[in-house]
């Protein structure tokens, strides 16, 4: 069937899948979601992203409305529909729901799940032998709520659209104050000789789930992680660069605003640590 949606448990083609245009989550962006992908056909690190989207919730106080459980059961049931060759793009969205046109969550009744699963674009491996550029963007990453994934995504919509203009692989968004953030939608890290730097929530950045894998991966090869404020102006000391998320795993950055990082090559560092999260793939996958 290719692409499929679930809406509360229905499933359909995309093109037939509709929502009341007075959910919250439509008018308001008043909704959580997670992305995530499959390996070998299952839902992967699921528990992980489930656990996160709790989080998330709590922070707008959204209460969802089923149990992990009764979501990994449809998110299953959702990717045996597509039936698929590929691998699976899984997003899922909980929204407020049906209420009335003003913002007042208090009008919502019942939330809306929100299954989609599409097939996952891999990146060619010339991605990860010859890295990619990245751009800074003019939009700021903000405290508010930054540790919760939520539907309201306009600045993630307007830096995509900078890096896409500025033919980039990726935007790094900062802070009001000018610390590194992450990216678009992904986490960033410098190397610095054995020190692999990523910024902490400090930098408004959101806890990513591929992140706590990698930075795992390396302290237990002996790197030193650490977690703070990283000015832009350290990526020209930096010896390497690269970027982590859920569909891409670890990606190197070699260039910033055009200008190369180090030599402008993939580092040993960054091709060590994909390395391990592939070797790491199979315990991963039988986490759920």
């Amino acid at each position: 069937m290719s692409d499929v949606i679930s809406v509360n448990g229905v499933i359909t083609p995309a093109e037939e899948a509709v929502i009341p245009v007075l959910d919250h989550g439509f008018l308001f962006g008043d909704s959580v979601y997670e992305t995530l992908r499959t390996h070998r056909h299952k839902p992967f690190l699921f528990t992980r992203h489930f656990r996160r989207m709790e989080r998330s919730a709590r922070s707008i106080e959204l209460e969802l409305p089923w149990s992990r459980e009764e979501t990994f059961s449809e998110v299953r049931r959702t990717t045996d529909a597509a039936g698929l060759s590929s691998e699976s793009r899984i997003r899922i969205t909980i929204t407020r729901g049906v209420g009335k046109v003003g913002p007042d969550p208090a009008s919502c009744k019942s939330p809306n799940v929100i299954i989609i699963v599409t097939p996952l674009v891999e990146l060619p491996e010339s991605v990860y032998e010859h890295g990619v550029d990245v751009v800074t963007s003019s939009l700021h990453r903000t405290l508010h709520l930054a540790d919760a994934k939520t539907g309201n995504l306009i600045r993630t919509v307007l830096a995509q659209r900078e890096s896409r203009m500025a033919g980039a692989f990726e935007a790094i968004l900062l802070t009001p104050e000018g610390w590194i953030s992450d990216g678009i939608t992904s986490n960033v890290y410098l190397v610095k000789g054995r020190k692999v730097l990523t910024p902490s929530r400090e930098a408004n950045s959101l806890e990513g789930i591929t992140q706590g894998t990698v930075l795992a991966l390396a302290r237990n090869s002996g790197l030193e992680v650490v977690e703070g404020l990283l000015h832009p102006r350290e990526i020209a000391q930096a010896d390497e660069m690269f970027l982590t998320s859920t569909t891409r795993e670890v990606v190197p950055i070699v260039r910033v605003d055009g200008r190369p990082v180090a030599s402008g090559a993939p580092g040993p560092v960054t091709l060590g640590l994909r390395a391990a999260y592939l070797q790491q793939l199979d315990a991963l996958i039988q986490e759920d």
